[in-house]
């Protein structure tokens, strides 16, 4: 008699690539997944994949750093923080642009996730990708929600102490922008963000799309450059 697959053997058997004999990713709980995104990412991403509830996941992930980060930018707005290294791209005071900040953050995070997401999925075309875009939405708020938090490391605690009065955030951004320990501590976290979404977007791309090393760091590079300035348009 012939055996028919089962819908979640199917499922592993053309969404993550398995080396015969190679048991099939077991699907895990948010917690496993978030964590295994920084210890073990393409093997994370290809249990998630298999994973009926990756895209609420992946969505998941992305909130978790949007709250963090409108958390950063109502701290620097309580004690009159403002950028002072810029002139802001849309025409907004500096001196009240972190007050628009607080709104702004979270829809342009999910606009720009969608846009990432929308941009490795046709350029992936290109290359014979067979995801899906709830397979590149689901590993990309994976890739974002981790990859920032590195660069919270450094805002959210400086804002926090800001908002409390223990630091002077009209000081402290000008120290950010001079040659001082303050910059380079920040360029520290900022460049290691950077780092992870340059692995972290690829290794996406690659799991989800089923495409060579190549190829995949290709659009995950490309997918990265379109969310970072997206980002930053609308929120410095």
């Amino acid at each position: 008699m012939k055996k028919t697959a089962s819908p979640a053997s199917k499922r592993t058997g053309a969404g993550i690539s398995q080396k015969e004999g190679q048991a099939a990713p077991r699907l895990g709980s948010f917690k496993v997944y978030y964590f295994g995104t920084l210890t073990g990412p393409r093997r994370t991403f290809e249990a998630l994949l298999a994973d009926d509830r990756r895209l609420k996941f992946g969505f998941f992930a992305l909130l978790i750093s949007t709250a963090l980060y409108t958390l950063v930018y109502i701290f620097l707005s309580s004690r009159g923080g403002a950028p002072s290294s810029f002139t802001p791209f849309l025409a907004i005071p500096r001196d009240v642009y972190y007050q628009y900040d607080r709104f702004f953050l979270a829809p342009t995070m999910i606009m720009c996730w969608i846009l990432a997401a929308g941009v490795a999925q046709l350029l992936s075309r290109a290359f014979s990708g067979q995801g899906s875009f709830e397979d590149m939405l689901s590993v990309f708020g994976f890739g974002i929600g981790i990859s920032t938090l590195a660069s919270l490391v450094h805002d959210l605690p400086d804002s926090f102490l800001g908002a409390i009065g223990l630091l002077d955030l009209r000081w402290y951004e000008q120290a950010l922008n001079s040659a001082t320990v303050w910059r380079t501590i920040l360029w520290t976290f900022y460049s290691l963000s950077f780092v992870l979404f340059l692995i972290l977007f690829p290794k996406g791309v690659g799991a989800a799309q089923r495409i060579r090393r190549g190829p995949a760091i290709l659009v995950g590079v490309l997918s990265f450059f379109v969310y970072q300035v997206f980002f930053i348009i609308f929120n410095r």
